[in-house]
């Protein structure tokens, strides 16, 4: 406002100049035009003009050529040289403002060979500006205040309220639902403050009704018995349950990625890119290997389209361990084969030496003696065969398991104390290196189970004269490890060793008493303590059983 105050006060002090001047010059011009008039028509001229300057003329000079016919009184010579002299003798017609303080004005007029002179006296222009300003400043004086006062009423009324809600605004777009403004009592703004209060509101309530929505989705998901992923438009990997974390990535937490870097299966990959290149479906049944196990999983690879199933919006990728089932079908067609397959030898043997004797040798001492021994040998291996079925029975329904905290570290030892017998009888030397007190959770009877079996493969698989190595290690888990220096074990057959009956060298196990069980139920008693256990073997060069057990 001063600026322009400002701006307004110079351009009318030069525009009033201006039309002063141009004034001052129409006026003179018309006073020469009728000196000429009297000086061409009248024969008393000079008294004429003399009259005429007296009432109308400031000064006056007339020249005819260089002959002067008239000059006032007023004009001396002085003001000739020092003033006139720089317009006499241009020979140009024009009017001219005097330099300095004088505020006198002159205009040259020639015509029909006259040259006249006309010096007058101009409006006082100092006196005008500075009259301009003083009311120019006296009416911003009275100006600012009023003006202040209603820029800072529309400023509370109008631009305050406008900022409040523009900063409640920035506030929803952050995710703060809980922000209101206070409402105004101004008509144009009352309703823009109920209307953004009504906006917080609804946001908030839709937040929440989000994140109820998101809580049952994770709660559900969490709590479905299935691997379950979801994969976005892009590939990547927007939800993954904690099933899928525990059964596929050792219980690690999968926050972000590309499904081709986060699975790690070419089956399920695979499917995947089936069900994005068509939005159909896919589901099959898949097996895949991990560690010493293999699991059997119903795949199910669903799309997920827009509203109006023109656009792939993602795909949700299910995995249902069907491992127990497949296991049992299989169970229940070998479990015929191999049970009579286990039996029938025994039972045969103790059949044939049976009617043997009946049919006379039981009369010759030394045959019944040896007849006898057979049939006692075969009549245990019957009953350790079923001893171990029935355990195995009951360690699969793992109902009786109750984990507590066991010393890992002194029940190796003591398993050692066992065993140390019948690895003497093979001049096999057991060397311990167990750290003290690893404590994990488990049942000690069959804690002790696992390690004995452990051990008594590790004794009758190994050569005369070897060493074996009983390590107990204390981490972020419990792990217990059994090496031998043994025959080892192909890596084809690794996969296989912990199925039911299931022998690496079949003649030498029937020989040392081994139904086939033995890895079947440490790898059942490992699960049910919630452990994992590993083998790590090269033929020719020995075996690793390794366990790693839950810690108190």
């Amino acid at each position: 406002m001063i600026l322009s105050f400002l701006l307004i006060g110079f351009f009318l002090s030069n525009i009033l100049g201006e039309q002063i001047s141009k004034t001052k010059e129409a006026e003179l011009e018309r006073q020469a035009e009728r000196l000429i008039e009297v000086l061409k028509n009248e024969d008393q001229y000079l008294q004429k003009i003399r009259d005429y300057d007296k009432v109308s003329l400031k000064k006056v000079w007339i020249q005819k050529g260089e002959k002067t016919l008239f000059k006032s009184d007023t004009i001396d010579d002085e003001q000739i040289e020092k003033v006139m002299a720089p317009w006499i003798n241009s020979g140009a017609s024009d009017f001219y403002r005097f330099q300095g303080d004088s505020s006198d004005a002159m205009l040259i007029y020639r015509k029909e060979g006259y040259t006249i002179f006309l010096i007058d006296r101009l409006t006082n222009l100092e006196s005008l500006t500075k009259t301009i300003w003083q009311y120019m400043l006296l009416t911003l004086a009275t100006a600012i205040p009023v003006i202040f006062f209603i820029a800072r009423y529309i400023n509370r009324t109008y631009i305050a309220p406008i900022r409040e809600v523009t900063y409640a605004s920035r506030l929803l777009t952050e995710g703060n639902y809980k922000v209101r403004v206070p409402e105004s009592s101004v008509t144009e703004t009352k309703e823009l403050y109920i209307s953004t209060n009504r906006l917080a509101r609804t946001l908030q309530t839709l937040n929440n009704e989000q994140k109820l929505q998101r809580n049952r989705l994770e709660t559900t998901l969490e709590n479905i018995p299935s691997a379950i992923l979801m994969i976005d438009k892009k590939g990547q990997v927007v939800i993954v349950n904690d099933n899928y974390n525990e059964t596929f990535n050792k219980g690690q937490q999968i926050l972000s990625g590309h499904f081709e870097e986060v699975i790690h299966f070419a089956s399920v990959k695979q499917m995947i890119k089936e069900a994005i290149i068509s939005e159909k479906p896919i589901s099959q049944t898949i097996d895949i290997q991990m560690t010493v196990y293999r699991k059997y999983f119903d795949a199910a690879v669903v799309p997920v389209l827009s509203r109006r199933r023109r656009k792939l919006e993602g795909v949700v990728v299910v995995l249902h361990d069907i491992t127990k089932l497949k296991s049992l079908e299989q169970m229940r067609k070998d479990f015929v084969a191999n049970v009579s397959h286990e039996l029938k030898t025994p039972i045969t043997s103790i059949k044939g030496f049976s009617e043997t004797l009946l049919d006379g040798a039981k009369n010759d001492p030394d045959t019944l003696d040896m007849f006898l021994d057979i049939i006692l040998k075969e009549s245990n291996r019957i009953q350790g065969l079923v001893s171990e079925l029935l355990e195995l029975s009951k360690i699969e329904q793992s109902s009786h398991i109750m984990l507590d905290a066991v010393n890992m570290s002194n029940k190796a030892l003591s398993c050692i104390e066992v065993v140390e017998p019948l690895a003497t009888k093979k001049n096999i030397t057991i060397e311990a290196m167990i750290d003290h007190d690893v404590i994990v959770m488990a049942e000690a009877s069959k804690l002790k189970q696992v390690i004995i079996n452990l051990l008594s493969n590790a004794i009758n698989y190994s050569p005369e004269g070897s060493r074996i190595k009983v390590i107990v290690k204390d981490g972020r888990q419990g792990i217990l490890e059994v090496v031998d220096e043994g025959m080892g074990i192909a890596a084809e057959e690794q996969t296989r060793i912990f199925e039911r009956f299931y022998r690496v060298d079949k003649a030498r196990s029937r020989d040392s008493g081994g139904t086939g069980l033995g890895l079947a139920i440490v790898k059942h008693i490992v699960e049910a303590f919630d452990g994992v256990i590993e083998v790590e073997s090269e033929l020719g060069k020995g075996s690793t059983f390794r366990v790693y057990l839950k810690k108190s």
